[in-house]
């Protein structure tokens, strides 16, 4: 087949994309394969798994990151130990409550979670903008992938919004005419794993407004740098070019970015991008299937915001950051134990 032949079936394609010519196929599946037992037993024991990773995930952080706790020198009251303080943090994200009803159930935790002192809801506002509290943050976040780092080699990148206030809605207000998303919402951009649904890799642009694919590098890099293999990474339009069809080829996975009208078969010095759409006009539905793994990414995000119903409390952006980005360590910990119990994947710093 020319190329000319090869670009006017493409077209067509990329036509009958946009006017749902294409019947997707999608695989059978007859059996969900889900194990209901481990399943029920997964949420029974999911605030004493919580109880649990927070504790052993921010104690091993903290060793990792070799933290002295015999430094504190100068005047006046020792400040409060950093672990004791994250785990503050994360347990105030995973009920959702406000900074004196946390400081509450610190309290009542704190011989569950390994705490020295109670403290004051003053002390954990600041402890947001602590910056040792984000070192043992960011590192809890990658720990929680541990359990799936030489599993999962199927990922996604979205992006949605978190309400800063409970009147906002994301979907309603980034389609409206009238709607700003960015008074009232802190803008997420994610990659997640399609088999386990655990964030991979996050970040929080300033401008909720902001489009989503300049930062399909550094959420991939930082996955590649996480996980054993990258086998195949799907995402919609937004992200589709050549360089980031590229950037997924050189970690050695197939890129299934869905085709824009417009769009030629000119590799451009990029043979990633040429083989993608090829092997769309070869075989659409196998393509498709491919793509449609995204779906599952989605799914992930559905049950991240199903979870924090409750829009972010905090009014200075630092500290909005820090809270929005302890929500999503909260949601990999959660994950974390449900893959434990149903899939038998663990981790040394998950142990009892």
């Amino acid at each position: 087949m020319t190329k000319r032949k090869k670009q006017k079936r493409l077209e067509k394609f990329i036509d009958k994309l946009k006017n749902d010519e294409i019947d997707y196929e999608p695989v059978d599946e007859e059996d969900s394969g889900v194990d209901w037992s481990s399943y029920d037993k997964a949420q029974v024991n999911e605030l004493k798994d919580m109880l649990l990773f927070v504790r052993n995930s921010v104690d091993e952080a903290v060793e990792r990151l070799g933290f002295d706790h015999d430094s504190k020198t100068g005047r006046g009251r020792p400040s409060y130990p950093p672990e004791d303080l994250a785990k503050g943090v994360l347990l105030q994200q995973y009920f959702e409550v406000s900074n004196r009803v946390a400081a509450g159930f610190v309290d009542l935790f704190k011989e569950k979670l390994g705490i020295e002192e109670a403290y004051s809801y003053k002390t954990l506002e600041r402890a947001y903008d602590n910056p040792h509290v984000a070192m043992i943050l960011r590192e809890v976040f990658e720990m929680s992938q541990e359990p799936v780092e030489d599993e999962e080699d199927t990922f996604s990148p979205d992006g949605t919004g978190i309400p800063n206030s409970i009147k906002n809605n994301w979907e309603k207000e980034k389609d409206s005419e009238d709607g700003d998303p960015s008074k009232g919402f802190t803008k997420m951009v994610a990659m997640i794993g399609a088999t386990y649904q655990l964030i991979s890799s996050v970040k929080f642009p300033d401008n909720p407004q902001s489009h989503e694919s300049p930062y399909f590098e550094p959420l991939l890099e930082e996955t590649a740098d996480r996980y054993v293999q990258i086998t195949l990474v799907s995402a919609d339009s937004g992200f589709l070019s050549r360089d980031n069809c590229d950037l997924v080829e050189k970690h050695g996975g197939e890129p299934r970015i869905y085709p824009k009208e417009g769009i030629t078969l000119k590799r451009k010095g990029s043979w990633a991008w040429a083989d993608m759409l090829l092997n769309f006009i070869e075989n659409p539905q196998e393509w498709l299937r491919e793509y449609h793994t995204r779906s599952k990414v989605e799914s992930g995000f559905s049950t991240f915001k199903r979870h924090f119903l409750s829009p972010l409390r905090k009014c200075i952006q630092r500290r909005r950051k820090t809270e929005a980005f302890a929500r999503a360590c909260d949601y990999n910990l959660k994950r974390a134990s449900y893959i434990r119990r149903q899939e038998g994947l663990t981790a040394p710093w998950m142990a009892a």
